[in-house]
């Protein structure tokens, strides 16, 4: 009673907020449990080198969501604005632009880059025996078609964001996750160790349910906004481009700094130490998860109350949210200290993991945390130049210093790099989050 009372008390946007987050985190905390156990259940599937080169390789697939332009990005915010004003002939044209722009941008980047992967020599640039070109080239063209498929049935995701509905969006998450699981069981009882097989369950099962999901969604709750061919208007792809660029822009700069982790340290110490960078990372990314839960529904509802200029409101969320990262904050760190005898009962004698690896990867994530805090409100709101100018620093930044730091300190200078960089984020986005709440932002901080 006290929980319902709870999630039914404060305005309307406030209620639907705290309702996404409570949905959102049962939905999220399934797909950790899975995660979790997905890890102990590959590694007996497959070798750790083996294991190693498939998230890599995986890694690798994920630069291709900045092909996106920013597309999805930039229909988050105007399809939210459209729909806190009820123009849904505009939100119906927005989301036809956006399903024919990704599907003319993704199908001939997944011909163009299947043509590419014999190109290249995939042992030599991940550090590996040569007997596992066949299966890395193989695996590759089922990735990227799965990656370019599932940049296109994800605009179903923007549309329930930009509803305010985001831990729907979660549970579909949930039941794909829990289908690869189930898959992936069968795969290590009745086949024998196969990256092809083990990407080919992974990936296009979440993409079959978003599929289904589809069909029903714009059959029933989300029919006023139905993409259809004849709804398409060019003149919404510069309207969702010039929003959309910058955060192509910043996508951009996510790629470089995250989703190259895995093969810099591949590259610079194997692919063993990428399997120990990622158990760290799962690990502690239960923390940080969490906080990503309850930070998901604030986008489009900053966006919703910016519409509405409902400032006092926005500033009491940020206010609470920041209480919230603190206590994260002291997870993270009790995990860190606990992890030594977690990992023992997680993966056993699999594997030997280091506590240095598990302390730096949790400074990066409480750093990071902080920093995606300021992130989501100020993309929520639109005001994206100065993060730009930031960001691109970053991208500038990030490859020779990860090299140089990696020289000296190995796998641990990468995760150095990524540090420093997030660290100088923080800061300046914390400055321009707190001017946009105070309505003091001027010049390049309000643009």
């Amino acid at each position: 009673m006290f929980l319902l009372k709870v999630l039914s008390s404060g305005s309307s946007r406030s209620v639907m907020l705290k309702r996404n987050i409570v949905g959102s985190v049962i939905a999220k905390g399934i797909s950790i449990a899975i995660s979790l156990v997905l890890v102990p259940m590959t590694l007996g599937y497959l070798t750790p080198e083996i294991y190693g080169i498939w998230l890599t390789l995986s890694s690798i697939m994920h630069w291709l969501t900045f092909f996106d332009i920013g597309f999805t990005q930039g229909l988050k915010n105007k399809l939210a604005e459209a729909l806190a004003l009820e123009d849904y002939e505009r939100g119906k044209s927005l989301v036809s632009t956006t399903y024919v722009m990704m599907f003319f941008i993704f199908v001939p980047l997944g011909c163009l880059l299947c043509l590419c992967v014999p190109l290249i020599d995939w042992t030599e640039l991940l550090n590996v025996e040569n007997i596992y070109h066949t299966d890395i080239t193989r695996t590759l063209y089922i990735l990227i078609w799965a990656f370019c498929l599932q940049m296109i049935v994800n605009v179903l995701s923007t549309v329930i964001m930009a509803h305010q509905k985001v831990a729907l969006s979660s549970f579909f998450l949930v039941i794909g996750n829990l289908l690869s699981l189930i898959v992936v069981y069968m795969l290590t009882h009745y086949c024998e160790s196969s990256l092809l097989l083990l990407a080919c369950s992974v990936s296009f099962l979440p993409i079959i349910v978003l599929l289904v999901a589809g069909v029903f969604l714009y059959k029933d709750l989300f029919k006023k906004v139905k993409p259809s061919f004849s709804s398409y208007n060019k003149c919404y792809v510069h309207e969702l481009f010039g929003l959309g660029y910058r955060f192509f822009l910043i996508q951009l700069q996510f790629i470089v700094l995250f989703q190259t982790t895995n093969f810099i340290i591949s590259n610079i110490s194997g692919p063993g130490d990428v399997t120990i960078y990622n158990i760290s990372y799962k690990y502690l990314n239960v923390a940080m998860m969490i906080f990503s839960i309850i930070m998901a529904p604030l986008w489009p509802a900053f966006t919703d109350a910016y519409a509405k200029k409902d400032y006092s409101w926005m500033r009491s969320i940020y206010m609470k949210m920041s209480k919230i990262f603190c206590i994260i904050a002291v997870t993270i760190v009790i995990l860190v200290v606990i992890s030594p005898f977690v990992y023992k009962l997680w993966i056993g004698d699999k594997i030997e993991m280091p506590l240095m690896m598990t302390v730096v990867v949790g400074i990066y994530m409480v750093v990071n945390m902080w920093d995606s805090l300021q992130v989501n409100i100020i993309n929520g709101i639109g005001k994206l130049k100065i993060q730009i100018y930031v960001t691109t620093v970053g991208l500038l930044l990030h490859l020779p210093l990860s090299y140089i730091l990696g020289r000296y300190f190995g796998c641990y200078g990468v995760l150095l790099s990524m540090i420093l960089i997030v660290s100088l984020y923080s800061i300046i986005m914390t400055i321009q989050a707190r001017k946009l709440l105070e309505q003091k932002a001027s010049g390049i901080w309000a643009e």
